[in-house]
């Protein structure tokens, strides 16, 4: 005779919600917090700076902001970290000043000296903007002289750059010397190619995100092993998923015993009254 066995109640399905809900939020607790790490970037160096950590290791969140551009989120254990690795890489870049807007008109009249500052200005922007695209250049700053035209009698002075670069580690730009003073002195009026002067220093790289550092590993179980960076996450997403089996467990005990004690519950029929029959299934 095989004996019936009662549906979930609705206090059964309740407290398996609730089981869920507290499992749920024990896991929003014991993930890491995410901190804002840079706001206000355009989409394309939003995806670049998304690209440099993502590769280093660093999990990050890229979020639409409308109007005020994209923000990166990480992490707050590794907010230090995040920003060694983007500063050796040279993001943030530095906003440059376009030669457009450094010449929108701003009053009605402008003395020849602003309107010469502000060219030379510009000009030394959008040169070391150039430059700064070139593949392994941290930043890039251009000083432009222009000497005014001489008066009557006096000897003509030569115009003359001074080129600075810092790149990132390990990239060998001396080759590139003689292409960059040609981009210089063909980008500026009157300026010879032997008046150019190109000064490269190299990055020195932040000792938190060495490589020994970023690619070191620990053994936390035994045939389990993950990045330095990573044990404490590992160690509360662990802890996670053991409260939450020991309270899906405590519930299941819970639902166990109150469907024992409605079956103890149940009158016991009395000595010779008619039991119903059921057929073996």
């Amino acid at each position: 005779m095989r004996a019936s066995v009662c549906p979930p109640t609705a206090g059964h399905r309740r407290s398996a919600v609730r089981t869920l809900v507290v499992a749920i939020v024990l896991s929003v607790a014991l993930a890491g917090c995410q901190g804002e790490l840079y706001s206000n970037l355009s989409e394309p160096e939003a995806n670049q700076m998304l690209a440099v950590l993502m590769s280093s290791g660093v999990s990050t969140t890229k979020t639409a902001k409308g109007k005020d551009g994209f923000s990166l989120s990480v992490d707050e254990r590794d907010m230090l970290r995040a920003i060694a690795i983007l500063k050796d890489s040279g993001y943030p870049k530095n906003l440059r000043e376009s030669i457009g807007k450094v010449f929108q008109k701003s009053g009605i009249m402008s003395s020849p000296f602003e309107e010469r500052v502000r060219y030379i200005y510009a000009l030394s922007e959008d040169v070391a903007q150039t430059l700064s695209n070139i593949d392994g250049v941290v930043t890039a700053r251009v000083h432009i002289v222009l000497p005014d035209a001489p008066q009557l009698g006096q000897p003509v002075k030569p115009s003359s750059a001074a080129v600075f670069i810092k790149h990132q580690s390990g990239v060998d730009l001396d080759f590139f010397v003689p292409q960059i003073r040609r981009l210089v002195s063909s980008s500026i009026e009157g300026l010879e190619y032997s008046a150019v002067t190109v000064v490269l220093a190299e990055a020195s790289p932040t000792k938190s995100v060495s490589t020994a550092d970023a690619s070191g590993t620990v053994e936390v179980l035994p045939g389990l092993a993950v990045r330095d960076s990573d044990v404490a996450r590992f160690w509360q997403l662990l802890a996670g998923v053991v409260a939450f089996a020991l309270v899906l467990a405590g519930s299941v005990a819970f639902a166990w015993r109150a469907l024992e004690q409605r079956r103890a519950r149940r009158p016991v029929p009395a000595a010779g009254a008619h039991v119903p029959l059921v057929e073996p299934s």
